[in-house]
């Protein structure tokens, strides 16, 4: 089995797959290589714990349909 070159490599891959980016194909190897390497879980576990902190941390300011409509005109300008 084909180890990642870097921990560079191996986040790249991770991040492909929690966007749903990576092939099917690099998903499978990924996997394999997360079961039969700790480090490489580990990793993978930090950025998907990171990612589900961010999501039930950081809220969007809302902004109202006139507030948009005012960028729009604006940029037309």
């Amino acid at each position: 089995m084909k180890s990642f070159d870097s921990v560079k490599s191996l986040r790249q891959q991770i991040n492909l797959f929690l966007d749903n980016e990576l092939p099917q194909e690099d998903t499978q190897h990924l996997i394999q290589v997360m079961e039969n390497d700790p480090r490489s879980s580990r990793i993978f576990n930090k950025e998907k714990d990171f990612r589900d902190f961010v999501k039930s941390n950081v809220r969007r300011p809302s902004v109202t349909p006139d507030f948009i409509q005012n960028l729009k005109d604006r940029i037309i300008m």
